[in-house]
């Protein structure tokens, strides 16, 4: 009867997991399962030229896959049951990062005494990006122990452990939407107007932006089909003010509303976005009543200039009178 549960345990062995097994002459249960590391990064759009946390994600997808009774007995066969379940378990995790150049981790190692199967865990590594780099990844390998097989010797739990690592090259996404910044919009929204704003921009980065180009960018009730505006070189801590046209609908709320423009130019192309407010217009009943209001002034002041040149003709009449 154990030379047959014995050869059921080594045939089931294999089918149910792929990794190598090491059965001993005492052991009671063999278990079936080893870590799994899966590494990503929580976020992996980086600011460029500031300091940064780097939030990586280390979860052990591992999972026990089966507990194989052999059919022998030892000296404390739950005991060794109950040790077998941690195979998929990892200990002294250390996890290592490195980068090309454009990316310097400021902490290159981190460590955890276990991470359990199922669970995970959240690295905060600080590190910075130059402020020109387009794009940049990060290597992570991660070394781990994990148990080939226990068992209960004196009372005491006895294990087996073996190395284990893995590793992953991690690409990250470079942002850098503080290089340029709007300081100032020049200029008033009204309801149904068509006029030109001007939008001052600073590059903020010590390296100058060449061939610049500005497009307006909007949603109703604010339009712009005005084609992109040449700007040329934004050189460093030097602002620049772009006129850019934009078309108001009549029926506009007045509120605010943010729209953006898209700065085009060698290194590629980044996106402001500002508020802007817009004010009543002025109405076609408004433009009725100031004409009609300045007519009104025309003829006033008609009248008192015919009125005061009779009343001089008249005194002209009576002095030639006296005269004769």
């Amino acid at each position: 009867m154990l030379r047959y549960l014995l050869v059921v345990a080594l045939i089931l062995i294999p089918c149910v997991s792929s990794q190598e097994f090491m059965l001993f002459a005492d052991d009671c249960y063999k278990a079936a399962g080893s870590p799994d590391i899966q590494i990503s990064a929580v976020n992996p759009v980086i600011d460029a030229g500031a300091p940064f946390i780097l939030k990586l994600l280390i979860s052990n997808d591992g999972r026990l896959e089966a507990l194989i009774p052999t059919g022998f007995s030892g000296e404390d066969p739950e005991g060794e049951m109950m040790e077998e379940m941690r195979a998929a378990d990892a200990l002294n995790v250390v996890v290592e990062v490195s980068s090309d150049g454009a990316l310097r981790p400021v902490v290159q190692r981190r460590s955890m005494p276990l991470l359990p199967a199922g669970s995970h865990a959240v690295l905060d590594l600080p590190v910075i990006v130059d402020f020109n780099a387009s794009g940049c990844s990060l290597n992570v390998n991660v070394t781990y122990e994990h148990q080939i097989d226990a068992k209960i010797s004196k009372g005491k739990p006895v294990q087996l452990y073996v190395p284990g690592n893995a590793n992953r090259s991690i690409p990250l996404e470079v942002w850098r939407s503080e290089r340029l910044r709007v300081l100032h919009i020049d200029g008033e929204l009204r309801a149904g107007s068509n006029r030109s704003m001007g939008i001052v921009i600073k590059n903020q980065s010590p390296w100058p932006v060449r061939n610049c180009t500005v497009r307006l960018i909007a949603s109703s009730p604010i339009r712009s089909s005005q084609p992109a505006v040449w700007v040329g070189d934004l050189m460093p801590g030097e602002p620049a003010l772009i006129d850019v046209w934009a078309d108001v609908e009549k029926n506009a709320s007045l509120d605010q509303y943010w729209i953006s423009c898209l700065i085009n130019h060698d290194e590629g192309a980044e996106r402001l976005t500002f508020p802007v407010r817009i004010s009543r217009g002025r109405s076609s009943l408004t433009w009725i009543a100031a004409a009609v209001l300045l007519a009104l002034i025309l003829i006033a002041a008609t009248r008192v200039m015919r009125a005061g040149g009779l009343r001089r003709r008249s005194g002209l009449r009576a002095a030639r009178r006296r005269r004769r």
